[in-house]
């Protein structure tokens, strides 16, 4: 009984640590560019990096002068079209994995923020005016493919219009993620896979040699 309770709270901490997101934000200012990565609500700046300390470090001991190694005998080299031929046959084997990987990545990954700002400004208000048309027929048409290839959570585009800026100015903000769970399932599954191609994929090789002898 002891033991059916334990392993109820190992599935039940496994499948909560499943529903935990993992990804990262990206932000673009007049500042520049940002990068974070997340795990859950912790985040973790890794653009723009802050400068490292040097560290003083002890005096390195001179290093103690090896024996000579002796010379292995070397084997002789593999003929280009064996080598050429073994890459293709593991690549077929491996390429449907890897895209069959992509694909659930893809429908796994959630745009959990995609916020586009731009500010047409300027002296000449004609000038202005115009800009402001054309990035707004420019916004539409980028913001309608990317809502329709993402599953966005919470989107906003949108453009300003400002007389007094001194010219013009674009934000932009997305943060991306997925569950580990979807990962672990997504790992599981091509490695398992992988592994099976890997191993036929050998056997067709070994038999491919034996013709040849």
């Amino acid at each position: 009984m002891k033991a059916l309770f334990v392993l109820a709270v190992l599935v039940l901490i496994l499948l909560l640590l499943g529903q935990v997101r993992v990804g990262g934000r990206a932000e673009f200012n007049e500042k520049g560019f940002f990068l974070w990565i997340r795990l859950g609500r912790f985040k973790l700046k890794i653009l723009p990096a802050g400068p490292k300390e040097e560290k003083i470090g002890k005096p390195k001991k001179p290093k103690k002068e090896k024996e000579p190694k002796k010379p292995k005998k070397e084997k002789p080299p593999t003929p280009l079209p064996e080598k050429i031929g073994g890459a293709l046959e593991y690549a077929q084997a491996l390429l449907p994995v890897a895209l069959e990987a992509a694909k659930g990545m893809w429908r796994g990954l959630r745009v959990d923020v995609l916020e586009l700002e731009l500010t047409a400004g300027g002296g000449d208000p004609a000038d202005t005016a115009m800009l402001y048309g054309q990035a707004n027929a420019a916004l539409g048409a980028l913001w309608h493919p990317l809502t329709r290839a993402f599953h966005v959570k919470d989107g906003t585009a949108r453009v300003k219009l400002d007389f007094d800026a001194p010219g013009t100015t674009v934000y932009g903000q997305a943060a991306l993620s997925v569950k580990i769970g979807t990962l672990v399932w997504i790992g599981l599954g091509a490695g398992w896979k992988a592994l099976f191609g890997v191993l036929a994929a050998r056997k067709r090789l070994k038999r491919k040699r034996r013709k040849a002898v």
